[in-house]
């Protein structure tokens, strides 16, 4: 994946989450909100009634009700009733400043208001001054049910308070915010729910414009290299047969091996420019017009090694002990077969040398058993990581300072031509093995 796509699909998946949490968050807020201004319309209410009600009791009357009259406390308890039934509250009531009944609305009164631990600071209030309006106190609960209650002074003729006014009600709307949260914890876990499938499929349409782009990529790529090799093999392949010609003559004249070696590599090179022009042009291959012939893997392999060798003579050359059965047979392409290990065995001693390493390599046949053959090369470099390993066959991918980055590329195009398989097996620093299979049952 390219670096523009992994910062278009961060930029998808930031987007989906920031959704997903903003969408909860107005939720939640929404709540909070309709939470909040319940309360303090209830708050308002339960003030008012309270204010309503202190107006309604005359001083005189709380005056006689704390002296015990029983007049004045049926006169109250009749208003405090009418009070009650006006707003559907559960409770309606005066204490004194310790805390006891002068008189409730409660079925069984007790004589000390039950709930004073939690209200006193708000009763003290109201007896000592500091407020002469109506307060409401936050919601609480006591049982099973939530309560809310309201406080105003009750004034004698001085104007100095002598009592109290409550007024207690039912929070009825938590049943439905407990409603509204239930539902709220439903649809933000389908919300994350959704977020997860909705992510999924964004990952999985991305990965499809991914590879899509990446076989755009690959046409156009495709289509530069044609225009390139084209010009290039022009004007490579008239110095090659000149290079041919004068070998042949300096072979004839001064019966030099090495002479033959500049042959067998001119058309090597011949080969493999014929290769990229037929791998450049539409509805070709890279093997050609060449046939399928049987192969004696032990002496093919030892002339790679020998054409290999006279390439690194200048260099520390240690092969693996390892050796072909001399009886192994397969049929195959001879040249297209050859061309690979070549540039398999060269990308080896390239990485052991740029590794500062001894160029050890390793070149075999195993016989499969009447499942093909496996062809191994074998090199102890620097071995490649996991991201290389996943990248290494990409078409102008290598981790070389200087590369086309297409050998592994058509390497393996031609091996499937052939009909086989190539793989990489590899340990960070200690080696690298890539291994050639070749189907059909090997002639022995």
């Amino acid at each position: 994946m390219s670096m523009f796509a992994r910062h278009r699909t961060t930029v998808l998946l930031l987007l989906t989450v920031g959704l997903i949490i903003l969408v909860n968050l107005a939720w939640w807020l929404f709540y909070d909100r309709t939470e909040r201004l319940l309360d303090q319309q209830l708050s308002r209410r339960l003030a008012a009634i309270a204010a309503t009600g202190a107006v309604s009791l005359q001083a005189e009357q709380v005056t006689l009700l704390s002296e015990g009259d029983i007049e004045a406390y049926s006169g109250i308890i009749g208003i405090l009733e009418d009070i009650r039934l006006s707003d559907s509250l559960s409770e309606v009531f005066i204490v004194d400043g310790d805390y006891h009944y002068l008189a409730t609305t409660s079925l069984e009164p007790d004589s000390v208001y039950f709930l004073a631990a939690l209200n006193a600071p708000y009763i003290d209030s109201a007896f000592l001054g500091l407020r002469d309006e109506p307060v409401a106190t936050p919601s609480y609960r006591t049982g099973d049910i939530y309560l809310k209650s309201a406080f105003v002074p009750l004034l004698d003729s001085t104007g100095y308070p002598q009592a109290v006014l409550g007024v207690e009600a039912n929070v009825d709307y938590f049943d439905a915010l407990a409603d509204l949260r239930r539902n709220l914890y439903y649809s933000t876990g389908l919300s994350l729910a959704v977020g997860v499938i909705v992510t999924l499929l964004l990952l999985w349409a991305q990965r499809r414009i991914n590879r899509a782009e990446q076989k755009l990529f690959l046409s156009q790529t495709h289509a530069y290299l044609g225009r390139m090799v084209a010009v290039v093999s022009h004007e490579v392949k008239n110095p090659l047969q000149i290079i041919r010609a004068s070998a042949e003559r300096l072979a004839k004249r001064e019966k030099s091996e090495e002479s033959g070696f500049i042959v067998d590599e001119v058309d090597r090179l011949n080969q493999l420019v014929t290769g990229y022009l037929n791998f450049a042009a539409p509805r070709t291959t890279l093997i050609g017009s060449e046939s399928p012939e049987s192969i004696r893997l032990a002496d093919f392999l030892n002339n790679v090694r020998k054409h290999f060798a006279d390439k690194y003579a200048n260099a520390e050359l240690e092969w693996d002990q390892a050796q072909t059965a001399p009886e192994t047979v397969v049929t195959s392409y001879p040249r297209p077969l050859r061309q690979v290990l070549l540039n398999l065995l060269i990308n080896g001693a390239e990485a052991c040398r740029d590794a500062g390493k001894p160029v050890r390599l390793g070149l075999n046949a195993i016989d499969r058993r009447g499942s093909g053959v496996a062809i191994k090369v074998v090199d102890y470099g620097p071995g490649l990581s996991k991201k290389e390993l996943k990248r290494v066959f990409d078409p102008f991918y290598t981790s070389k300072k200087a590369g086309s980055g297409l050998g592994l590329y058509l390497s393996r195009k031609i091996v499937a031509e052939m009909g086989g398989q190539i793989s990489i097996n590899s340990t960070r620093d200690e080696k690298t093995e890539i291994i050639i299979n070749l189907p059909g049952s090997p002639s022995n």
